[in-house]
């Protein structure tokens, strides 16, 4: 089939409905393959947040088996985030120049062999196990940085709402149901005549498992579609910008004004989501037992998680809904969406944290708000961040707000809030381990301030630099169709390459970029 037959067959499947117009070397990404790709990568992702939070599950069998306190309790979580933000912007860097599929199966067999490895740490070697956890966070960057910019790749704008929302529904609920993982795995093992100090471990011995499925399915039925392939002008699914380099790429998003306030807003989501899943189950217990009370922790812990996976549910699909109903009066709907979730989880976040000390049982309502209002914002800001920056910079893009994210998000709340609760008030009793856990708590509402206020700034400049973003594309699709001497319209494409550059986009293609293959 030639070329030109290729692009007419592509543009006319786009029109259909039936295919992507994502063209790689004479194949085309049919939309029923771009939809299997995507149910992997919800998969991998439901896997991902569940091997994550297994250990908040089980926290206090970990400190139990290593007899540890509150502050090292949120080291162990703090050492893992941190590791994953420091690998995310080089993964980020490396998915917007190679085969992104590679790094994502890299990346799922990591963390799948190092979670087991945890598994057989003796109580004795803490800070191997410390180690151990940090080493997983190198593998789950691996994917979440790269996932989000490839299906961006196989989605128009006009589906990618869709798509990035049905994604984000694996965060909450993999979280939840890692609670529910790492609880439910424990207790089987304890009636199973495990050791009650080291039943846990099995909890760690079940996600390793899947993960070698995922990286199966990755490799034989996950497509590598070129970079910029479903964008709006680009009907033939060519490569459409050029590679930069890493200084270029980093001014270029430093000087993105809508990256730069989602990350910092985002950030303030991270850090209350780190909180409350780090420490609201311990919270939870430390209030009854406070109270002369003994609660089952098994309970406490499936408790949450069925919460979790609710609200995770609820909110990603209320959000996207609002902002979709939204885009009709504001074309800026997302961002303030987003901000009205975070000033409503600041007063919800708040009031469980005092109420609970009263009557431990009324936190769930509360809980069960706080966490609907933060999980508005799941689908919005990855699609926020999509549209506003180029096809060749959206993995770096993704990298470099995954390390801040969790550099001053969840990999400093877990940590900061156990020192909190350890300066304060130590731990000579279950009422002072709840109160130093609650003040830690209300730092929370702070920050859900700070959150509304930048996602509130995003919302100024969203349209401006979409529009930026949207030229860039088109301006590469055209000329790219130009050099191979099939655009009609020349006169659209003579302007000077400097105004181009001035927005970011760089010059078009020549041959030595042409596009990939599909893997």
């Amino acid at each position: 089939m030639s070329v030109q037959n290729e692009h007419s067959r592509s543009d006319t499947a786009n029109s259909n409905g039936n295919q992507l117009s994502v063209s790689v070397k004479g194949k085309v990404i049919t939309k029923r393959r771009a939809i299997f790709a995507h149910i992997i990568f919800t998969c991998i992702n439901f896997l991902n947040y569940t091997d994550r939070y297994t250990i908040a599950g089980v926290l206090s069998d970990i400190q139990n088996y290593f007899n540890i306190g509150d502050t090292m309790g949120g080291l162990i979580q703090t050492v893992f985030i941190l590791v994953y933000m420091c690998f995310a912007p080089l993964f980020g860097f490396m998915g917007d120049r190679i085969t992104r599929k590679y790094i994502l199966m890299t990346g799922i067999l990591a963390w799948s062999f190092f979670t087991l490895m945890g598994s057989f740490v003796g109580p004795s070697n803490f800070w191997a196990f410390l180690m151990i956890r940090g080493l997983v966070g190198i593998g789950e960057s691996s994917y979440i940085t790269v996932s989000p910019a490839l299906i961006g790749d196989l989605f128009p704008q006009s589906e990618r709402m869709l798509a990035l929302s049905v994604f984000s529904f694996a965060g909450p609920c993999g979280a939840g149901f890692g609670y529910i993982l790492g609880s439910g795995v424990t207790s089987l093992a304890k009636d199973a005549g495990a050791e009650d100090a080291s039943a846990w471990k099995w909890s760690l011995r079940v996600t390793p498992i899947l993960g070698v499925v995922a990286v199966i399915l990755t490799a034989l039925f996950v497509p590598e579609p070129v970079r910029g392939a479903s964008e709006a002008g680009n009907e033939t699914g060519d490569e459409i910008m050029v590679e930069t380099s890493f200084k270029e790429d980093v001014i270029y998003l430093v000087k993105n004004k809508t990256a730069v306030y989602s990350t910092i807003a985002f950030t303030a989501v991270t850090y209350v989501l780190g909180c409350l899943a780090f420490w609201a189950p311990l919270f939870l217990e430390d209030a009854y037992l406070a109270q002369g009370k003994n609660p089952s922790n098994t309970y406490i812990s499936l408790g949450f998680g069925a919460v979790t996976c609710a609200c995770g549910v609820l909110g990603v699909a209320l959000g996207s809904y609002t902002a979709k109903l939204y885009l009709q009066r504001k074309t800026n709907a997302e961002p303030l969406v987003a901000a009205y979730g975070m000033i409503a989880a600041g007063p919800l976040v708040f009031i469980a944290a005092i109420v609970v000390e009263y009557s431990p049982a009324a936190i769930w309502p509360f809980v069960f708000f706080t966490e609907i209002a933060l999980a508005l914002n799941w689908a919005l800001v990855p699609k926020i961040l999509i549209d506003c920056v180029v096809p060749n910079r959206r993995a770096l893009a993704s990298g470099l707000a995954t390390g801040v994210y969790h550099l001053f998000g969840d990999a400093y709340s877990p940590f900061f809030v156990g020192l909190i609760a350890d300066v304060t008030y130590g731990n000579s009793s279950h009422y002072n381990q709840f109160k130093g856990l609650q003040l830690g708590v209300l730092t929370c509402p702070i920050v859900c301030v700070i959150g509304a206020a930048a996602f509130f700034a995003c919302a100024i400049v969203y349209d401006g630099d979409k529009s930026k973003t949207d030229e860039i594309v088109e301006r590469n699709a055209r000329e790219r169709r130009l050099a191979r001497g099939e655009d009609p319209d020349e006169n659209r494409v003579n302007a000077d390459d400097d105004n181009l550059a001035a927005l970011g986009g760089g010059p078009f293609l020549d041959n030595k970029y042409d596009t990939e293959p599909l893997m």
